[in-house]
């Protein structure tokens, strides 16, 4: 599309909430990697807990990244196809 894009803080918090959900999957298997050189009583936390925390947040970081990409897209394609010209929609008779 040629017009310029609208919402642009949204786009940017979009792309900022995707980009977290990395950071915080990549932070997860850090501490599962990291959790070897603990003791080894809290070793299994750390190899557990870590990867399980950073594969919610990404999930969600990610999820909520997506819907408002996608509410945009709802957005820009309902306002695409509101401003077609109808073809023959004069020349309906509705009586």
């Amino acid at each position: 599309m040629s017009s310029p894009q609208k919402y642009g803080i949204v786009r940017a918090i979009a792309f900022v909430l995707k980009l977290l959900a990395w950071v915080a999957l990549a932070a997860g298997i850090l501490v599962a990697l990291t959790s070897f050189g603990l003791p080894a009583i809290v070793r299994p936390v750390g190899l557990v807990i870590g990867p399980l925390v950073g594969i919610v947040w990404f999930v969600q970081l990610y999820a909520f990244g997506s819907i408002l990409s996608l509410l945009m897209d709802i957005e820009e394609n309902t306002h695409a196809l509101a401003t077609q010209p109808t073809a023959g929609a004069a020349s309906v008779d509705l009586a």
